[in-house]
């Protein structure tokens, strides 16, 4: 009995320790493009993209890891589209609250107001932005985390080059 028991634990703890695989889920009804109304890119095309994490990591290194990897796999830099000038994912943790955004767009008037945006502060894990560079050629990559402490931190991927006019 007592054998039983002991093994019957050691298998509950084996299973609760193994890691679980970080997924990213895309949000469809919250991703599209438009134009900027203003600023130096007045008229420019923008795309944004909104995508959970599920099993997302807390330790900084680990987020900044994971946005690369994302980046890595699933944004092809020139190749996103070359008509745009900027190309931006909002990332989230999958939690009851941004879940419901799975399968419903923003609802901003009523009672129940839900908007995805409004989880950013708390929930938002960060961002990676692509612009095109001044030579229509190129691009540069930034990425913007949330940290332990829910300070907005910022790595750069790469720069343009000198543009040469």
């Amino acid at each position: 009995m007592k054998k039983t028991f002991f093994f019957i634990i050691i298998i509950a703890v084996l299973f609760s320790c193994q890691e679980k695989k970080v997924t990213f889920i895309n949000l469809e009804k919250h991703s599209g493009e438009g134009f900027f109304d203003r600023g130096d890119r007045e008229g420019e095309r923008f795309i944004y993209k909104s995508i959970l994490v599920e099993n997302a990591p807390h330790g900084d290194k680990e987020i900044l890891d994971i946005l690369i990897k994302y980046k890595n796999q699933n944004l092809k830099d020139a190749a996103i589209n070359k008509d745009a000038y900027s190309f931006t994912v909002f990332l989230y943790e999958k939690n009851n609250s941004t879940s419901y955004f799975i399968e419903n767009a923003d609802d901003p008037g009523g009672l129940t107001s839900q908007v995805l945006q409004d989880y950013y502060s708390k929930n938002g894990i960060g961002e990676i932005t692509i612009d095109k560079c001044a030579n229509d050629k190129d691009w540069t990559a930034k990425i913007s985390y949330f940290d332990m402490q829910r300070n907005l931190k910022d790595t750069i991927l790469y720069n343009c080059k000198n543009d040469k006019k």
